[in-house]
Formats: structure tokens, sequence, C-alpha cells
């Protein structure tokens, strides 16, 4: 995409014309960078979506704007040195509006909920939220620097994640966000629909600045992962005014996009997945690889049966997906079981002759 968001991605895009097997990785300290993604490779993985900022506002990279949580190791330069060794694609993610080290040095820049509670732990339910406002420069021009620091690295795209005003649920209630006093100022009123149209705008000029510096380079195809609603129909206006995140006008900044698919997480049939992924292949006419959970978010134990995880993913497929990315509790593909890796392996192999196949309609019908 280019910077005001309009198409020039190349029909031989790699996130167009293969199948995407992928993983989220978690680095960590005492990882063997090649050891790792050589075995993922024997997986059949082929894209490897790499933690490059987490939640905490650390990176795992040589930075100048925020700490690296393994500061004698570039564990990203390491990564990205690997993997063309094994025929990997590297993709980094950010966590945007998550950062506790931003927090730290600005606390005002903290979302608010409607309530007046702010967005961060111990407020919050994980230790992992810590909610920034995009409304103020401070967080636009740090996580816009970081982005830029990324794309210096040889890396195949990049994934930005948790891209939204977070709401605060207490029981049956809901109060959204933000009201910080920046948007106070901002917002003329706190209950009509420009309330509504404000938060979306800001999220969508956000997502241009956070894009921005990938933007003229063609083989660097950008990611956004998106939250995915139960009432899979509803999902245009409940992202827009729950989560102010309009989703057609963000995928215009996008090459791809990932619905956060966690059916077990909300207790939905794998079916589930099969129409979120129509539904985001129709809203945002782009490649749509959804993001599939291994085991339950606040129960890492609580794995998804082998069987299980193998159909959520067959349903991604039956959408049309242009291919999935596995995601095991805290990114640790250590916790995705033998059985589970078993299941996994077989839906990879599976992809290229359905993705050959799909090739071969399409030339026979021209």
């Amino acid at each position: 995409m280019t910077a005001d968001g309009s198409e020039h991605v190349p029909a031989d895009a790699w996130w167009q014309k293969t199948s995407i097997k992928g993983v989220t990785l978690y680095p960590w300290a005492t990882m063997d960078a090649d050891a790792v993604l050589e075995r993922l490779s024997e997986r059949g993985v082929n894209t490897v979506f790499v933690i490059a900022k987490e939640s905490d506002g650390y990176v795992f990279y040589d930075s100048d704007l925020a700490p690296n949580q393994v500061p004698e190791r570039d564990l990203l330069a390491e990564l990205v040195a690997a993997a063309d060794d094994h025929g990997l694609r590297i993709v980094p993610v950010f966590f945007a509006l998550c950062d506790g080290y931003l927090l730290q040095q600005h606390p005002e820049a903290v979302q608010v909920a409607r309530d007046g509670t702010e967005l961060q732990y111990p407020n919050v339910s994980f230790e992992w939220m810590h909610w920034v406002c995009p409304s103020h420069d401070i967080v636009r021009d740090h996580l816009v620097g970081l982005a830029e620091e990324v794309a210096e690295y040889d890396i195949d795209g990049v994934r930005f994640a948790h891209l939204e005003f977070q709401p605060v649920r207490s029981g049956d209630a809901e109060h959204r966000s933000c009201f910080c006093e920046q948007c106070i100022q901002r917002h003329d009123s706190r209950d009509d629909g420009s309330w509504t149209d404000e938060r979306s705008s800001t999220l969508t000029s956000f997502v241009a600045d956070l894009t921005a510096p990938f933007a003229d380079d063609p083989s660097v195809g950008v990611n956004l992962q998106l939250e995915a609603f139960a009432d899979v129909d509803g999902t245009l206006e409940e992202s827009r005014e729950v989560l102010g995140v309009d989703v057609r006008e963000l995928a215009r900044y996008a090459d791809f996009v990932s619905p956060r698919t966690a059916h077990v997480d909300m207790n939905l049939h794998p079916l589930w997945i099969r129409d979120v992924t129509r539904w985001f292949r129709r809203t945002c006419d782009l490649p749509v690889v959804p993001s599939i959970r291994a085991a339950k978010a606040d129960e890492p134990s609580t794995r998804v049966p082998s069987d299980e995880l193998f159909t959520a993913i067959q349903m991604a497929l039956h959408g049309r997906a242009e291919g999935v990315d596995v995601f095991s509790t805290g990114a640790n593909v250590g916790r995705i079981t033998d059985e589970q890796w078993t299941e996994v392996e077989r839906s990879f192999g599976e992809m290229d002759d359905l993705f050959e196949d799909e090739e071969a309609t399409v030339g026979n019908s021209v």
C-alpha cells in the first residue's frame, strides 16, 4: 500500500501467490535462532510472526527509543539472518497501543474509560494491559519511530496488533474509551455520533502514520490483526462502536488482514472461523490469514484438542483464507503439543495442494 492507502501491490507479492503457513513466536533470551527456525521449517512453517514490540513497551532488537528485552542480543536481526537458510519469511509483530514503558514516561497518555478507569494493570484484568491513547502526539511519535527502526531490517512483512480503544467490562456494564483529557478536549460530545466518528478518525489516521514507513516497499506485506466478534454480521458496526475501529478504513492501509479468531476463548464452534474469514474477505477485499489459538488465553494448560485444531484450520480454508497463523498462549511455540503439531503439519501439507488446485482452476477459466 502507498501512504495514502491506494494500491500498488505487485501481482507476485508473496502474500498473494503462496499459502501462508504461520506461527507466532515469542523470542527468549537463550534461544538459538537458527535451531528454532530449522525446527519450524521442518514442521512445515513458512512464515514466522515474531514478537518485536511487547505490550510492556520493550522490544527484541537494538533500539534508540525503547529498552531491549534482551540487551546483549538483537534477536530480530538474528532471526532475519537465519531465516533465508531455512526458506522462512520473518514478519515482526507490534503490540501497538499496549505500551507499559511509554506510560511510565508519560502517564497522561493512558486510555481512560467513560467511568474514569485508567486502562492499565491493576485496574484491568491482565498484567500486560497498558493501553495508550493515539490522540497524544507523544504516542504517535514514539510508535512511528519504532516502526521506522524496524523498517531498516530486511523483513518480509510487519504486523500491527492491538489497534483499538479498549473498553472496560464490569459485570453486565461496558464502559468505552477514551475519555482522557486530550480526547475530551477534542470531542464536542460524549454521547452523540460525533464521538464515535472522532474515535474512528483518530485510529484511522494513527494506522496511516504507523504503516507509512513500509508503504513504498512493495516487497514488505503490511498485516493488521483485527478483532472478530461472535455476531459476524454485526462486526462492522460493533467494531466501530465498541473499539473505534472502522475495519474498511483500516484495511486501506493493509496488504492482508488477520482476524483474531480465538474460538476457544469465546466458547464457539470452529465453524465460526469460516464465517469470520468470509466476512473479512468480503468486507476488506484483501487476503485473509486468521490467527487461531492453540490454547485458552486465561488457562494455558487448557489446550485445544488436536482434532479440533485441525478442524479450526480447515474452517479457515473453507472460508478461502490464504493461510493461517497458529498462536499458542504467550506466543510460546513450545506450548504446542506434539499431537497438535501433527494436525498442524497435516493441514500445512494440504495447503499447497489446495492452492495449486485453485490456481489451476483460475488458469483454466481465463
